[in-house]
């Protein structure tokens, strides 16, 4: 994993049993970013709370960075890039290369897609591979 904290005043906090198999998290602006517990990241996961450059509008910025905010037992698949300011429900699964730019409100739930949208509700996951109802 490698994580790029920018700026003073920026905090990462990883919760307990959270395993992370490849990820690169860019904490920019004094954002912040939290992953709860019990969360599973597959490979080349990419967690940006901001764009890394400035652009402005008539000597306005508009592009301002978010904090990113995933809860307890979030399953996030390969290549997906969960962007600024979004909130992650817990119990979500976040398909394989999936952009996720807004935040997300139903927990239990399975999002996926460019930009990643609501898919399935009302789900579990685990990660034991051999579990059979």
């Amino acid at each position: 994993m490698i994580i790029r904290v920018m700026d003073d005043g920026s905090d990462v906090t990883i919760g307990n049993k959270t395993t992370i198999n490849g990820a690169e998290l860019w904490v920019t602006e004094g954002m912040d970013i939290t992953i709860g517990q019990d969360c599973m990241f597959a490979k080349n996961i990419e967690l940006r709370t901001g764009d890394n450059h400035a652009i402005f509008q008539h000597g306005k910025r508009v592009n301002h960075g978010g904090s990113i905010s995933i809860g307890h037992h979030v399953w996030i698949g390969a290549n997906a890039k969960i962007m600024k300011g979004v909130l992650i429900p817990s119990g979500s699964v976040i398909g394989n290369s999936s952009l996720v730019t807004r935040s997300l409100e139903e927990e239990n739930a399975i999002y996926a897609g460019v930009p990643a949208k609501l898919i399935k509700s009302d789900i579990c996951w685990y990660r034991d591979k051999k579990y059979r109802l």
